[in-house]
């Protein structure tokens, strides 16, 4: 293979496209955030009331250090990390690839 056709082959991995995903998602949940930040004020505060009479972790009680909402978000962080770690490494979803080429 030359070293454009590697270049091509590597960018069509499997772990480029899902990075590549979690980029474009990210987008357009900020996108779809700021919009309901901007008009749906009632319904964020709605939202945030029934987290806060629902989730334990969401908000703990005033002069307790939030340590347990951060670790809380922390979980589907590191679960898509390892996930994109385990794709790009061809342990999962690995794309069928031609033996000796």
């Amino acid at each position: 293979m030359t070293e454009e056709e590697l270049a091509a082959e590597s960018d069509k991995s499997p772990g480029v496209l899902m990075a590549s995903g979690y980029i474009a998602g990210a987008a357009l949940a900020g996108i779809v955030f700021a919009f309901m930040a901007g008009y749906f004020t009632d319904a964020l505060e709605a939202t945030k009331a029934w987290m806060l009479a629902h989730n334990p972790f969401f908000d703990e009680p005033p002069g307790h250090v939030k340590r347990y909402a951060d670790l809380l978000s922390l979980l589907p962080f590191v679960a898509i990390t390892v996930l994109l770690y385990a794709v790009g490494r061809e342990w999962i979803l690995a794309a069928g690839r031609k033996k000796g080429t």
